[in-house]
């Protein structure tokens, strides 16, 4: 599973301690799988299944999209992290393309991050050895700020950009700058629907399926009625797939196919509305 996981983590647990970031207070959680997460005190959550913070972005979002399948027949792929957390979706595509066997890989990484002080912190704890450039762009009155770099070895290279700030509005400009490529997958990852509800809205994930390919896939751990209707509202195929640990189920979507129609009878059958911005 790569130099984060188990041993690595153990020789640098005591230098790991709580911190206050620009939305308040972070705790550090161990969890099953040796690796570390961290506890909002503003979103009152922690970022990941305390089942093992590693194995759930392996599971979730690096199977969930499929990724090294898309390694294996592609060398130019774009991958959007909704949000960066603890860097970990990072860490994860890191380590598969490090094992690829695709000789040659060019990957657009591409993450929001509404706390730029937990951002820095997840890049000296998680990925050490990633140096990233904080950059400013301007279109109008309108500013962009994101950290900017790449991490290479021999003939693989990810690209990586960061958006600091609210996600719906750095990612558009992004857009507009023509600074993301069509996505191919999507680590829908940010905190729950109840918590967090603008990033998993219907105008949301309008906007995800307008910046995306054809062939993208959506991955989120979140089985919510809710979600799966903001879905299915902005015209994304869903799916019904089995959770990491304990959770029973979890969602894929792309915007190809069917949607089953038993998955669609359930979601007809239940009263919760689809999330919309207000």
């Amino acid at each position: 599973m790569g130099p984060f996981h188990k041993d690595y983590i153990g020789k640098r647990e005591k230098t790991l301690t709580d911190f206050k970031g620009n939305l308040g207070n972070y705790k550090i959680l161990k969890t099953e799988d040796n690796t570390e997460t961290v506890w909002s005190e503003f979103f009152d959550e922690a970022c990941h299944n305390l089942s093992g913070a590693y194995e759930e972005t392996i599971y979730n979002y690096i199977q969930g999209c499929s990724i090294p399948d898309l390694l294996a027949r592609k060398s130019k792929i774009a991958v959007l992290d909704v949000g960066f957390g603890v860097g970990l979706g990072l860490k994860a595509l890191i380590d598969q393309v490090q094992a690829s066997k695709n000789h040659t890989i060019s990957l657009s990484y591409y993450s929001i991050e509404l706390d730029e002080t937990l951002m820095l912190w997840s890049l000296r704890t998680t990925l050490p050895g990633l140096v990233l450039k904080r950059i400013e762009k301007e279109q109008g009155l309108e500013k962009l700020v994101f950290y900017g770099g790449a991490w290479q070895e021999s003939n693989k290279k990810i690209e990586v950009q960061i958006y600091i700030g609210d996600g719906r509005l750095t990612l558009p400009l992004a857009s507009r700058l023509s600074l993301i490529k069509p996505l191919d997958a999507i680590f829908q990852d940010a905190f729950s629907p109840r918590k967090n509800p603008t990033l998993w809205s219907v105008e949301w994930f309008l906007f995800l399926k307008s910046i995306s390919s054809q062939w993208v896939q959506l991955s989120t751990y979140s089985s919510s009625v809710r979600i799966r209707k903001s879905l299915l509202a902005a015209d994304w195929i869903i799916e019904d797939a089995l959770g990491f640990a304990h959770k029973k189920s979890m969602t894929k979507a792309k915007i190809t196919g069917e949607t089953s129609a038993d998955l669609l009878l359930r979601m007809t059958r239940s009263p919760s509305l689809e999330i919309r911005d207000k």
